[in-house]
């Protein structure tokens, strides 16, 4: 397959995003880089060749058992019996650690910079679910990780999904239709997203594993015909047809094709200021002399391949067994010719009856039950494998015994431990495909994005620019991978944490695994103040044409635009208001320029005239229903309240 940098989504774009190499100037990497030249590349290359060759026998081996298409030996008339214990294992695991959302965690850069750090987490959350609906790489990744060690997954900017810029008129142009145009590609901008991301299986790769947690370059390789680099690349200096090896080299600044050792393109800049690639790594093997990627990268299949083996032979073999305690051997004695006309109509299905003449004689051979041994040497290697690999607990098998719902939780909880370092692996890659994409905003689109996403708790839009990064691309990613039951048990603890006072509503949010603390708490807060009394009350008599005010009112509490209109027409809906009140006593005094006079200070407030359905309005509505009147009460705008409501 071609690469999604070179395929119709990114051929295009790779003049925007290298045109202009002053980007990829403004700021230096962060360690020192090879040279690329077609002497290192291919002297590299051929060394990693070399390198990586055992690490891509095992990642072989872990394909086939994971397929099924392992071999052991078996009796002469034996059958072979693949279990899908393999394939179970590294299901399970990826399961484990594919959430279906992830908690993204931006500290604030300073003491003035909460608000920017919130927009940047929030665009983070957008940014991660749109690029797994354009381009899903997350299970494969994880399914990647499981198996061999390691994964890598490429992460590139697709201009061309973005609408094109309209030229400035001239001073005879069209000013007016220019502006229509340019609002039309904003609208398209605002609902498409230009970033790709493709997970890369690490059999097709070799890189720089001196650096084992940062890599300074990556070398992607594959087969393509020729014909189509002619057509991509008609510079190339390669044969007409047939195919050919297409090489990629990436490093932190630059990035180069080749083949058949002859550029297809030569080193330029990229401009993402750092390696586009992320390698997500569990760190379950060995640093050895060398750092030999057989020991460096190890699956949970690794050192298991044997006991997965014996475990389907000891199956074959039990199997055979049975097969021929339920089919025995029938012998027939007797005259000849008589012999093979009985044996041919001999019936053997369960309660036939068969007439026999005297000189026949029929004799069943017994074959002995399976041996008991072969059970107890099968149980021996599955809780081998269950102790190396995957517990049943966590396939969501009972435990043996009679084990409560709680106990079963916990142990499921304590059994996951084997997946923690895999869990570790996905959420620094994580990490690193975040800041990825913060530096295409920032280096290479530089201008404003909106992304649209879906969080836990509702839909979601975020815009951001490259001034609210300014090189803040610092973040965490918590996964929190857990059962159903279990996150319900773990919810049940914050909460009576957070009632006792022991920790604050986002610190329990967060540890119960809600993957969008602040937009929860603010909901939340939204819900409160719409409950409130007071609120109730003045909401019971506003009508179709106050969803303005209404929409205001929520989103001051925190909640957001979507939410807030999704609020405010539910409980219009609800109340069945279908008249507008007359607002004019509503506004007493606002039309004039002053706010109504506040208690206890003899006179009005000048200010602003206040617009129907604005903050302003929403602000003045709060004030005056939390400002008691004289007689100590809660001042409520009585022209918004039924008659029956009156007081």
């Amino acid at each position: 397959m071609v690469s999604s940098y070179l395929n119709g989504t990114t051929v295009n774009s790779m003049k925007q995003t290298v045109s202009d190499e002053s980007i990829a100037l403004e700021k230096a990497p962060s360690q020192s880089e090879p040279t690329l030249s077609l002497s290192w590349i291919e002297s590299e290359l051929a060394r990693g060749r070399m390198k990586f060759s055992k690490f891509w026998r095992k990642c072989q081996t872990a394909d086939e058992f994971v397929k099924g298409e392992f071999d052991f030996p078996i009796t002469e008339d034996g059958t072979q019996i693949r279990l899908g214990t393999a394939h179970s294992t590294v299901k399970t695991l990826t399961d484990h650690i594919t959430p279906p959302f992830i908690d993204i965690t931006v500290p604030p850069p300073g003491p003035r910079g909460q608000a920017r750090a919130e927009r940047i987490e929030k665009f983070l959350r957008g940014a991660n679910h749109r690029l797994e609906q354009d381009t899903p790489t997350r299970r494969i990744i994880n399914f990647h990780m499981a198996s061999y060690g390691v994964a890598w997954e490429k992460t590139e900017f697709a201009g061309n999904r973005w609408a094109e810029f309209p030229e400035p008129p001239d001073d005879s142009g069209d000013v007016n239709r220019y502006k229509e145009d340019l609002d039309a590609v904003m609208e398209k901008r605002a609902i498409s997203w230009p970033v790709v991301a493709k997970a890369v299986n690490p059999q097709q790769c070799i890189w720089d594993t001196n650096n084992q947690f940062n890599p300074r370059w990556v070398m992607h390789f594959w087969d393509v015909e020729a014909t189509w680099i002619h057509a991509h690349f008609p510079g190339w200096e390669g044969p007409n047809d047939g195919n050919v090896q297409f090489i990629e080299i990436w490093t932190q600044s630059q990035v180069a094709y080749i083949a058949e050792q002859a550029w297809v393109m030569k080193p330029r800049k990229h401009g993402y200021m750092t390696l586009p690639w992320t390698m997500y790594w569990p760190q379950t093997g060995l640093v050895t002399l060398g750092n030999k990627p057989e020991d460096l990268y190890r699956g949970i299949l690794d050192g298991n391949f044997d006991m997965i083996r014996a475990e389907s032979q000891l199956a074959s073999h039990y199997l055979d067994i049975v097969n021929k305690s339920a089919w025995p051997v029938t012998n027939f004695q007797g005259p000849p010719g008589m012999t093979e006309e009985v044996q041919a109509e001999y019936d053997q299905a369960p309660g036939a009856r068969n007439n026999l003449p005297p000189q026949v004689q029929v004799e069943v051979q017994k074959v002995p039950e399976p041996p008991q041994s072969i059970l107890i040497a099968k149980g021996v290697l599955d809780e081998a494998l269950e102790s190396n690999t995957a517990p049943s607990v966590t396939r969501g098998q009972r435990p043996s015994g009679s084990a409560s719902g709680y106990e079963t939780a916990v142990l499921s909880g304590i059994s996951r431990l084997n997946f923690a370092a895999y869990v570790d692996g996905s959420q620094r890659g994580l990490q690193h495909r975040n800041e990825i994409i913060l530096n295409i905003v920032q280096y290479v689109i530089r201008d404003r994005i909106t992304v649209w996403g879906q969080t836990e708790s509702g839909s979601i839009d975020a815009t951001i620019s490259p001034k609210d990064i300014k090189g803040h691309i610092v973040n965490f990613v918590q996964l929190n991978p857990t059962a159903p039951e279990e996150r319900e048990r773990t919810l049940n603890l914050w909460s009576t944490k957070w009632r006792e006072g022991f920790v604050d509503h986002d610190t329990a949010l967060r540890e119960a695994g809600v993957s969008n603390a602040h937009e929860v708490a603010a909901k939340l807060l939204a819900e409160k103040f719409m409950q409130s009394e007071q609120i109730q009350g003045l909401l019971e008599g506003m009508a179709a044409a106050r969803v303005p005010l209404l929409q205001n009112i929520v989103e001051a509490a925190g909640a957001t635009t979507s939410d807030a209109e999704n609020i405010a027409s539910n409980i219009l809906n609800t109340q069945g208001a279908t008249q507008l009140p007359n607002a004019g006593n509503f506004q007493q005094g606002n039309q004039a320029g002053t706010r109504p006079q506040t208690p206890g200070t003899g006179a009005p407030t000048t200010t602003r005239p206040v617009m129907p359905g604005s903050i302003g309005e929403a602000d003045l509505t709060a004030r005056q229903i939390s400002s008691p009147a004289r007689d100590g009460s809660r001042r409520v705008p009585t022209s918004q309240l039924p008659a029956g409501l009156m007081r």
